[in-house]
């Protein structure tokens, strides 16, 4: 009998699929796109020329992961063979004393005997309140603060000049909230024996995955995205720096002129140009720090807004499919996972048409024999279980959900990049707490209720004829996809609770309130008899 797995054991497996599904997979992925080119099957041919960009980007998305997780057999552990000297960079920007001191008082019991511990406080240069109180803090543990004066490259900027202020020839990263385990440079120093080695990685593992919807769903992408994903990535030398629990060589980023400050996703880029240098990048597939994910709706949309726009300039700006210095493999990765935040656009395309539909009656794809469905579940259902298989059966519902309802954050992040529109770096917030972010969910409602209005109107109009029933599917379909982010745009729970006590509370006064009567007579009537 199996038993579920931890968050743990889900990050370190080591997951193997049938090379021989994974190659089915991909020729069922090319045999439903097929279809999509037989002429006889267009009807509005706007839109099915809309459709068909749609399918061959879903259709790369899958043959991108199956390429991906052709290996994600876990890298060796490497033991030490010499002790180099580290600095521990821990990054602060205004976060609690409270979260800053568990990182800090974590990195003083680091089992290593070489090291030095610098607070970068980037707080002074924004008037955030606390930040003096953070070098307080630091100086409590025997940790060296540097503080900037100004906030120029933001977190690349910061890290730029703790460089300056320290010597190490490797460097570890820990954002405020990430608490590393004594063993962490035990663990990721041995890889650097490897003189061409310039990164080690190892998984954000967020603690508060249980705190609500939001941070559970949030850690599910995590075990996807740090789980197969980057085990894959890691067999091919196309290892991201995912910006915090890393080991860096100085001496590499250096060489490529240190963290760019032009890029709000500067981990990012500063990997693509690692492998430009045909240097190495190792996946370490085992938690060995714990941190917060983002606890409501207004966080989580500014973090993925910073990943997609930083990765859609990689895509527009340094277009990695024609760099002759990457590896087949690593253009492969770059573009899939760079293309990943294209799936904004393609969401809402694929939301907004089956709407279209129902009010016009314009016809997009005509599919006289019925083929579709044989052409489509092949291809559906392989990659559904492709997924499954690759993850042990962890992905989940809310995974999904929440990635298709961030796609008008998206859209809004690949616009920013193609119009050269600057985007303020804003750091994740980690005070706890409810908020209202009903506003981001807005597009969201606003496609609900048209759908509705769609649905409702197309039924009164042609009833169930096969085209209505088929997109008031898909409609029903997006519709729950982009509810995602409206259960976490407010506080429901606490809505609800109030709704409860007003009622109950009005129950009580009018309880109290309300005459007794006593044989139909009020019984303030009553007199009592000597």
């Amino acid at each position: 009998m199996s038993t579920l797995k931890t968050p743990h054991e889900i990050i370190s497996s080591n997951v193997k699929v049938s090379r021989v599904y994974i190659i089915f997979n991909v020729v069922m992925s090319l045999v439903y796109l097929s279809w999509w080119f037989n002429l006889r099957n267009v009807g509005n041919p706007v839109f099915y020329g809309l459709l068909l960009i749609g399918e061959i980007y879903h259709v790369w998305q899958a043959i991108g992961y199956s390429i991906t997780v052709w290996d994600q057999r876990k890298t060796s552990p490497k033991k030490i063979r010499k002790f180099y000297p580290v600095d521990v960079f821990v990054t602060v920007c205004g976060e609690p004393v409270e979260i800053v001191e568990r990182t800090l008082k974590a990195a003083t019991e680091l089992d290593y005997p070489d090291y030095n511990i610098y607070l970068l406080n980037d707080g002074k240069a924004r008037d955030l309140p606390g930040w003096r109180d953070l070098n307080t803090l630091a100086k409590k543990y025997g940790v060296t603060p540097i503080t900037r004066d100004t906030n120029k490259g933001n977190k690349a900027g910061n890290v730029n000049n703790g460089l300056k202020y320290s010597s190490a020839p490797f460097f570890a990263v820990f954002d405020a909230d990430h608490v590393p385990y004594p063993n962490f440079l035990q663990e990721t120093m041995g890889y650097f024996s490897d003189k061409e080695v310039a990164l080690v990685q190892t998984p954000q593992y967020y603690e508060n995955r249980e705190q609500n919807y939001l941070t559970t769903a949030a850690w599910e992408q995590q075990e996807l995205f740090f789980g197969p994903i980057c085990r894959g990535k890691g067999r091919m030398n196309a290892t991201f720096w995912c910006g915090t629990n890393a080991v860096i060589r100085r001496k590499d980023l250096e060489e490529i002129g240190g963290v760019p400050e032009n890029n709000i996703a500067e981990d990012f880029l500063a990997s693509y140009f690692f492998h430009e240098k045909k240097k190495k990048t190792i996946y370490v597939s085992k938690v060995l720090a714990e941190g917060l994910a983002p606890h409501d709706l207004g966080n989580y949309v500014s973090q993925q807004f910073r990943w997609a726009r930083g990765s859609s300039e990689i895509m527009f700006r340094y277009n990695p499919l024609f760099n002759k210095n990457l590896t087949l493999m690593q253009k492969i990765q770059y573009a899939y996972s760079s293309s990943y935040y294209l799936n904004g656009f393609i969401s809402l395309m694929d939301a907004i048409i089956p709407v279209l539909v129902l009010f016009t009656g314009i016809v997009p794809v005509y599919d006289y024999s019925s083929s579709f469905v044989i052409y489509f579940f092949p291809f559906i259902f392989s990659t559904i279980y492709l997924l499954m298989a690759s993850t042990e059966n962890t992905i989940t519902f809310r995974a999904i959900q929440l990635s298709m309802s961030s796609s008008f954050i998206f859209i809004n992040a690949v616009l920013n990049t193609l119009f050269g529109i600057d985007s303020a770096f804003k750091v994740t917030s980690k005070k706890a707490g409810d908020g209202n972010f009903i506003k981001i969910a807005l597009p969201h409602i606003t496609y609900i209720s048209v759908g509705i209005l769609s649905i409702i109107y197309a039924l009164v109009k042609n009833g169930f004829q096969p085209f209505v029933i088929t997109n008031a599917s898909w409609i029903v379909f997006n519709s729950a996809m982009f509810f995602g982010f409206i259960r976490v745009a407010y506080p429901w729970r606490l809505l609800v609770q109030s709704l409860v006590l007003k009622v109950h509370y009005g129950f009580l006064t009018n309880s109290i309130h309300q005459p007794v009567v006593t044989a139909g007579v009020p019984a303030e009537s009553v007199t009592e008899k000597s």
